[in-house]
Protein backbone atom coordinates (compact mmCIF):
# COMPACT_ATOMS: atom_id res chain seq x y z
CA UNK A 1 0.00 0.00 0.00
CA UNK A 2 3.02 2.27 1.00
CA UNK A 3 4.10 1.61 -2.65
CA UNK A 4 0.87 2.41 -4.44
CA UNK A 5 0.67 5.50 -2.33
CA UNK A 6 4.32 6.65 -3.23
CA UNK A 7 3.32 6.29 -7.03
CA UNK A 8 0.29 8.18 -6.93
CA UNK A 9 2.03 11.05 -4.48
CA UNK A 10 5.04 11.36 -7.32
CA UNK A 11 3.01 10.54 -10.52
CA UNK A 12 -0.69 11.45 -9.90
CA UNK A 13 -2.07 12.41 -13.81
CA UNK A 14 -0.14 9.55 -15.30
CA UNK A 15 -1.21 7.22 -12.21
CA UNK A 16 -4.93 8.56 -12.62
CA UNK A 17 -5.53 7.52 -16.27
CA UNK A 18 -3.61 3.82 -15.90
CA UNK A 19 -6.61 3.68 -13.16
CA UNK A 20 -9.06 5.13 -15.72
CA UNK A 21 -7.98 2.90 -18.23
CA UNK A 22 -8.14 -0.45 -15.89
CA UNK A 23 -11.50 0.82 -15.03
CA UNK A 24 -12.19 0.83 -19.16
CA UNK A 25 -11.03 -2.59 -19.28
CA UNK A 26 -12.38 -4.22 -16.46
CA UNK A 27 -16.33 -2.69 -16.95
CA UNK A 28 -15.98 -3.94 -20.93
CA UNK A 29 -14.95 -7.01 -19.62
CA UNK A 30 -17.75 -7.47 -17.64
CA UNK A 31 -19.95 -6.12 -19.61
CA UNK A 32 -19.36 -9.09 -22.60
CA UNK A 33 -19.80 -11.48 -19.16
CA UNK A 34 -22.89 -10.11 -17.95
CA UNK A 35 -25.13 -6.51 -19.37
CA UNK A 36 -27.43 -6.56 -16.48
CA UNK A 37 -24.97 -6.48 -13.69
CA UNK A 38 -23.07 -3.71 -14.58
CA UNK A 39 -25.74 -0.90 -15.73
CA UNK A 40 -24.79 1.33 -12.55
CA UNK A 41 -21.19 0.92 -13.54
CA UNK A 42 -21.73 1.86 -16.91
CA UNK A 43 -23.55 4.89 -16.12
CA UNK A 44 -20.82 5.81 -13.78
CA UNK A 45 -18.03 5.59 -16.16
CA UNK A 46 -20.40 7.44 -19.19
CA UNK A 47 -20.85 9.92 -16.66
CA UNK A 48 -16.71 10.18 -15.82
CA UNK A 49 -15.79 10.22 -19.76
CA UNK A 50 -18.71 12.84 -21.05
CA UNK A 51 -16.95 15.90 -19.63
CA UNK A 52 -13.67 14.85 -21.29
CA UNK A 53 -15.53 14.00 -24.55
CA UNK A 54 -17.72 17.17 -24.62
CA UNK A 55 -14.22 19.10 -23.80
CA UNK A 56 -12.37 16.97 -27.01
CA UNK A 57 -15.54 17.95 -29.02
CA UNK A 58 -15.97 21.95 -28.30
CA UNK A 59 -12.09 21.99 -28.52
CA UNK A 60 -11.98 20.50 -31.93
CA UNK A 61 -14.81 22.25 -33.05
CA UNK A 62 -13.02 25.83 -32.29
CA UNK A 63 -9.83 24.64 -33.63
CA UNK A 64 -11.82 23.17 -36.91
CA UNK A 65 -13.80 27.13 -36.81
CA UNK A 66 -10.63 28.99 -36.35
CA UNK A 67 -8.88 27.75 -39.30
CA UNK A 68 -11.94 27.56 -41.42
CA UNK A 69 -12.16 31.49 -40.84
CA UNK A 70 -8.26 31.52 -41.39
CA UNK A 71 -8.78 30.03 -44.80
CA UNK A 72 -11.94 32.46 -45.74
CA UNK A 73 -9.38 35.33 -44.69
CA UNK A 74 -6.64 34.37 -47.17
CA UNK A 75 -9.46 33.71 -49.96
CA UNK A 76 -11.15 37.35 -49.10
CA UNK A 77 -7.72 39.29 -49.30
CA UNK A 78 -6.63 37.54 -52.40
CA UNK A 79 -9.66 38.65 -53.81
CA UNK A 80 -9.57 41.44 -52.83
CA UNK A 81 -6.02 42.57 -53.92
CA UNK A 82 -7.67 40.90 -57.79
CA UNK A 83 -10.35 43.23 -57.10
CA UNK A 84 -8.09 46.03 -56.71
CA UNK A 85 -5.90 45.41 -59.98
CA UNK A 86 -8.86 44.65 -61.63
CA UNK A 87 -9.64 48.47 -60.81
CA UNK A 88 -6.69 49.83 -61.11
CA UNK A 89 -6.34 48.31 -64.85
CA UNK A 90 -10.13 49.27 -65.66
CA UNK A 91 -9.10 52.84 -64.37
CA UNK A 92 -5.92 53.09 -66.38
CA UNK A 93 -8.24 51.88 -69.17
CA UNK A 94 -10.26 54.52 -68.53
CA UNK A 95 -7.75 57.40 -68.53
CA UNK A 96 -6.13 56.44 -71.78
CA UNK A 97 -9.67 56.23 -73.24
CA UNK A 98 -10.35 59.60 -72.13
CA UNK A 99 -7.08 60.94 -73.19
CA UNK A 100 -7.51 59.06 -76.63
CA UNK A 101 -10.81 61.35 -76.89
CA UNK A 102 -9.14 64.41 -76.21
CA UNK A 103 -6.82 64.72 -78.72
CA UNK A 104 -8.94 63.46 -81.25
CA UNK A 105 -11.16 66.32 -80.34
CA UNK A 106 -8.35 68.63 -80.42
CA UNK A 107 -6.99 67.18 -84.14
CA UNK A 108 -10.90 67.94 -85.33
CA UNK A 109 -10.43 71.29 -84.14
CA UNK A 110 -7.27 71.42 -85.96
CA UNK A 111 -8.42 69.88 -88.86
CA UNK A 112 -11.37 72.46 -89.24
CA UNK A 113 -9.39 75.12 -88.34
CA UNK A 114 -7.04 74.29 -91.21
CA UNK A 115 -9.86 74.54 -93.81
CA UNK A 116 -11.15 77.93 -93.01
CA UNK A 117 -6.98 79.01 -93.82
CA UNK A 118 -5.87 80.56 -97.39
CA UNK A 119 -2.34 79.05 -96.67
CA UNK A 120 -0.37 75.62 -96.77
CA UNK A 121 -0.05 74.14 -93.20
CA UNK A 122 1.69 71.33 -91.54
CA UNK A 123 0.39 70.07 -88.19
CA UNK A 124 3.06 69.66 -85.26
CA UNK A 125 3.36 67.75 -81.76
CA UNK A 126 4.82 69.76 -79.19
CA UNK A 127 7.56 67.36 -77.44
CA UNK A 128 9.46 69.37 -75.34
CA UNK A 129 10.44 72.65 -74.11
CA UNK A 130 13.56 75.20 -73.01
CA UNK A 131 14.38 74.19 -69.34
CA UNK A 132 15.70 77.82 -69.14
CA UNK A 133 14.37 81.02 -67.99
CA UNK A 134 16.13 82.91 -71.16
CA UNK A 135 14.09 81.19 -73.61
CA UNK A 136 10.30 80.88 -74.09
CA UNK A 137 10.31 78.23 -76.59
CA UNK A 138 9.29 74.50 -77.90
CA UNK A 139 10.33 71.31 -79.27
CA UNK A 140 7.96 70.19 -82.43
CA UNK A 141 8.32 66.86 -84.41
CA UNK A 142 8.51 68.14 -87.69
CA UNK A 143 11.64 69.80 -89.46
CA UNK A 144 13.33 70.81 -92.67
CA UNK A 145 12.11 66.73 -94.55
CA UNK A 146 8.67 68.32 -93.34
CA UNK A 147 9.52 71.55 -95.46
CA UNK A 148 9.92 73.84 -92.39
CA UNK A 149 11.98 76.70 -92.46
CA UNK A 150 13.30 79.45 -90.29
CA UNK A 151 10.92 82.15 -89.33
CA UNK A 152 7.52 80.29 -90.44
CA UNK A 153 4.52 81.85 -88.64
CA UNK A 154 3.38 78.63 -85.59
CA UNK A 155 -0.41 78.98 -84.93
CA UNK A 156 -3.61 77.07 -83.76
CA UNK A 157 -7.00 77.69 -83.31
CA UNK A 158 -7.06 80.08 -81.08
CA UNK A 159 -4.55 82.42 -82.02
CA UNK A 160 -1.05 82.54 -82.97
CA UNK A 161 2.01 80.70 -80.79
CA UNK A 162 4.98 82.28 -82.53
CA UNK A 163 7.59 81.42 -84.91
CA UNK A 164 10.00 78.99 -85.95
CA UNK A 165 13.81 79.77 -84.85
CA UNK A 166 15.75 76.85 -85.58
CA UNK A 167 15.05 73.62 -87.89
CA UNK A 168 16.55 70.11 -87.97
CA UNK A 169 15.74 67.59 -90.64
CA UNK A 170 13.18 66.54 -88.12
CA UNK A 171 12.38 68.78 -85.24
CA UNK A 172 12.25 72.61 -84.78
CA UNK A 173 11.94 75.12 -82.16
CA UNK A 174 9.40 77.53 -81.76
CA UNK A 175 9.94 81.03 -80.13
CA UNK A 176 6.83 81.66 -78.52
CA UNK A 177 4.82 84.98 -78.49
CA UNK A 178 5.54 85.43 -74.98
CA UNK A 179 9.78 85.78 -75.64
CA UNK A 180 11.47 88.87 -75.15
CA UNK A 181 12.89 88.30 -78.58
CA UNK A 182 9.64 87.76 -80.39
CA UNK A 183 8.15 90.55 -82.60
CA UNK A 184 4.54 90.74 -84.46
CA UNK A 185 3.68 93.23 -86.55
CA UNK A 186 -0.34 94.12 -84.93
CA UNK A 187 -3.44 96.32 -84.93
CA UNK A 188 -6.04 96.72 -82.89
CA UNK A 189 -9.10 95.38 -84.47
CA UNK A 190 -11.81 98.07 -83.28
CA UNK A 191 -9.95 101.40 -84.27
CA UNK A 192 -7.26 99.83 -86.40
CA UNK A 193 -4.39 101.44 -84.72
CA UNK A 194 -1.32 99.91 -85.60
CA UNK A 195 1.66 98.41 -83.30
CA UNK A 196 4.28 95.93 -82.48
CA UNK A 197 3.34 92.85 -79.80
CA UNK A 198 6.58 92.07 -78.45
CA UNK A 199 6.84 89.35 -75.66
CA UNK A 200 6.78 89.72 -71.99
CA UNK A 201 7.13 86.28 -70.09
CA UNK A 202 4.37 84.26 -68.92
CA UNK A 203 1.77 84.33 -70.92
CA UNK A 204 1.30 88.48 -71.45
CA UNK A 205 3.11 90.66 -74.09
CA UNK A 206 2.97 94.40 -74.48
CA UNK A 207 2.06 96.96 -77.72
CA UNK A 208 4.69 99.47 -78.54
CA UNK A 209 5.24 101.81 -80.74
CA UNK A 210 1.42 102.88 -80.19
CA UNK A 211 0.50 106.32 -80.90
CA UNK A 212 -1.15 108.49 -78.25
CA UNK A 213 -3.60 109.80 -79.93
CA UNK A 214 -5.05 106.49 -80.89
CA UNK A 215 -8.07 105.28 -79.11
CA UNK A 216 -7.76 101.78 -77.51
CA UNK A 217 -9.28 100.90 -74.45
CA UNK A 218 -9.01 97.71 -72.06
CA UNK A 219 -10.70 94.68 -73.52
CA UNK A 220 -9.61 95.34 -77.01
CA UNK A 221 -8.95 92.55 -79.47
CA UNK A 222 -5.50 92.50 -80.78
CA UNK A 223 -5.11 90.36 -84.40
CA UNK A 224 -2.18 90.14 -86.77
CA UNK A 225 -1.94 93.21 -89.31
CA UNK A 226 -0.51 90.89 -92.44
CA UNK A 227 1.80 93.78 -93.69
CA UNK A 228 4.84 92.06 -92.70
CA UNK A 229 6.07 88.34 -91.88
CA UNK A 230 4.92 84.96 -92.33
CA UNK A 231 1.33 85.60 -90.76
CA UNK A 232 -2.03 86.15 -92.25
CA UNK A 233 -3.81 89.12 -91.23
CA UNK A 234 -6.69 88.50 -88.90
CA UNK A 235 -5.25 85.62 -86.70
CA UNK A 236 -6.03 86.29 -83.27
CA UNK A 237 -2.98 87.37 -81.08
CA UNK A 238 -4.56 88.58 -77.59
CA UNK A 239 -6.87 90.94 -75.60
CA UNK A 240 -5.40 94.34 -73.86
CA UNK A 241 -6.15 94.14 -70.32
CA UNK A 242 -4.35 97.40 -69.19
CA UNK A 243 -3.22 100.81 -70.82
CA UNK A 244 -0.51 103.30 -69.84
CA UNK A 245 -0.57 106.72 -71.00
CA UNK A 246 1.47 108.61 -68.32
CA UNK A 247 4.86 110.11 -69.45
CA UNK A 248 5.43 111.97 -71.72
CA UNK A 249 6.30 111.60 -75.80
CA UNK A 250 4.19 110.48 -78.96
CA UNK A 251 3.49 106.82 -77.89
CA UNK A 252 1.38 105.03 -75.46
CA UNK A 253 1.97 101.32 -74.52
CA UNK A 254 -0.61 98.52 -73.69
CA UNK A 255 0.08 95.19 -71.91
CA UNK A 256 -1.95 91.99 -73.35
CA UNK A 257 -3.09 88.58 -72.32
CA UNK A 258 -2.47 86.18 -75.39
CA UNK A 259 -5.28 84.15 -76.92
CA UNK A 260 -3.12 81.26 -76.40
CA UNK A 261 -1.87 79.79 -73.62
CA UNK A 262 1.32 78.83 -74.30
CA UNK A 263 2.13 76.65 -71.29
CA UNK A 264 -0.45 74.09 -72.12
CA UNK A 265 0.49 73.45 -75.57
CA UNK A 266 0.24 69.90 -77.58
CA UNK A 267 -0.38 70.44 -81.12
CA UNK A 268 0.19 73.12 -83.71
CA UNK A 269 -0.17 74.12 -87.02
CA UNK A 270 2.89 75.87 -89.15
CA UNK A 271 2.48 77.72 -92.17
CA UNK A 272 4.13 76.63 -94.82
CA UNK A 273 3.09 78.87 -97.64
CA UNK A 274 0.22 81.45 -98.04
CA UNK A 275 -1.52 81.41 -101.04
CA UNK A 276 -1.79 85.09 -103.07
CA UNK A 277 -5.11 84.27 -104.23
CA UNK A 278 -6.53 84.03 -100.61
CA UNK A 279 -8.72 86.16 -98.85
CA UNK A 280 -7.29 87.33 -95.44
CA UNK A 281 -8.86 85.58 -92.33
CA UNK A 282 -11.79 88.02 -90.94
CA UNK A 283 -13.66 88.53 -88.28
CA UNK A 284 -16.99 86.90 -90.50
CA UNK A 285 -15.25 84.08 -90.96
CA UNK A 286 -13.48 83.93 -87.76
CA UNK A 287 -17.00 83.15 -85.98
CA UNK A 288 -17.93 81.05 -88.55
CA UNK A 289 -14.83 78.64 -87.64
CA UNK A 290 -16.10 79.12 -83.78
CA UNK A 291 -19.66 78.01 -84.69
CA UNK A 292 -18.13 74.85 -86.44
CA UNK A 293 -15.89 74.46 -83.66
CA UNK A 294 -19.02 74.58 -81.14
Amino acid sequence: MRIIHFLFRKYTIPTFIILLLLSALILISLRAQERKGITFLDGLFMEVCAPFQKGATSLTKKIQGIWEGYLFLVHLRRENESLKKRIADLQKENDQMREMMLAQERLRRLLQFKETLPSTVVAAEVIGRDPSSWFKSVTINKGERDGIQKGMAVISPEGVIGQIFKTAPSYAVVLLLTDYNCAIDAIVQRTRAKAIVEGRGNNRCQLKYLLRSEDVVEGDRVVTSGLAGNFPKGLMIGQINKVDKQGHGIFQSAELVTSVDVTRLEEVLIITASSPSSQPITEEKGKKVKKRMN
